[in-house]
């Protein structure tokens, strides 16, 4: 299933798919909500909001252990590829920035730069960048490869990650993206999943940023187009009415952000890739919401 935030006026957008098959969209800005008091909104000036210091987050090694030995899921449907950079596109005539976060195979990729997009691949795994970057070969700079891993961009002081290390401004710089106002748009889109054991650190780390106009947000009101665990997507929905779900990081997303579902999907569409280098379909299938 897919869950989407539009791009709102003043307002970010978060677009989340769920791992059992949602595809949702992240987006923040300064767009009021009638149903949140004044004192919860959040306010974001026209202006680019001054970034704040990144405080001492620091990563037990138990922790970093378990990233290390995370699988990621990768899309290999080309319909479902195609459905994706159709959503991404929308009514948009000329060319858009999109940031994918471990591309893998390419296949969604692919179906991105046929709809004209400049498409900025960051893939963790060595092993699938000698063919991303095949893809790009006649294509003018409209595709560009980068080994790195999004979810661990700039990380906290003290954090032990798993090279290679990135830092968004250097990133940025090297890509030729300059920061614009939140009041001129939306910079890039990002797509890609969530990772499938850290999904929460992955939306602390995110919402900290946004807050703190840090990492990626430096640059205006970039818009996240991810796929998210079905659990993990009931939560940043619920409301005060059900305690079971709703929680910290529930009120901080739906402050910042509007999110919406913008497509469901079964579980065949994805394949795992697995710590022997291995890509298995996965036999498990999505839970439909109501």
């Amino acid at each position: 299933m897919w869950v989407t935030v539009a791009g709102l006026p003043a307002r970010l957008t978060l677009s989340v798919l769920t791992g059992a098959g949602r595809f949702s969209i992240l987006g923040s800005g300064v767009a009021t909500r009638k149903d949140l008091p004044e004192v919860l909104r959040r306010g974001f000036s026209d202006s680019r909001p001054q970034p704040l210091p990144c405080p001492d987050i620091r990563e037990s090694s138990s922790c970093v252990s378990k990233c290390r030995l995370d699988y990621k899921r990768y899309v290999i449907s080309r319909r479902l590829a195609e459905t994706l950079a159709q959503i991404l596109q929308g009514k948009r005539k000329t060319p858009q920035l999109v940031l994918e976060c471990n591309p893998g195979p390419g296949i969604l990729t692919q179906a991105l730069l046929e709809t004209g997009a400049r498409v900025i691949a960051l893939e963790s795994d060595k092993t699938f960048i000698p063919h991303l970057e095949s893809l790009g070969k006649n294509l003018d700079g409209q595709l560009d490869v980068v080994h790195c891993d999004f979810f661990k961009l700039d990380p906290r002081n003290g954090s032990l990650v798993k090279p290679p290390i990135m830092i968004s401004q250097m990133l940025f710089q090297n890509l030729g993206i300059r920061a614009v106002p939140w009041s001129a748009g939306i910079p890039l889109k990002v797509i890609g999943i969530f990772p499938i054991k850290s999904e929460k650190k992955a939306l602390w780390k995110l919402i900290y940023d946004l807050y703190s106009c840090t990492s990626v947000y430096r640059y205006g009101r970039v818009e996240l187009n991810m796929f998210i665990s079905e659990k993990e997507y009931q939560k940043l929905k619920a409301r005060p009415k059900n305690p079971n779900l709703y929680q910290a990081l529930s009120v901080l997303w739906q402050v910042a952000c509007d999110i919406k579902l913008l497509h469901m999907e079964p579980w065949s569409s994805f394949d795992l890739h697995t710590q022997n280098g291995q890509l298995e379909k996965t036999k498990r299938r999505f839970i439909k919401s109501s």
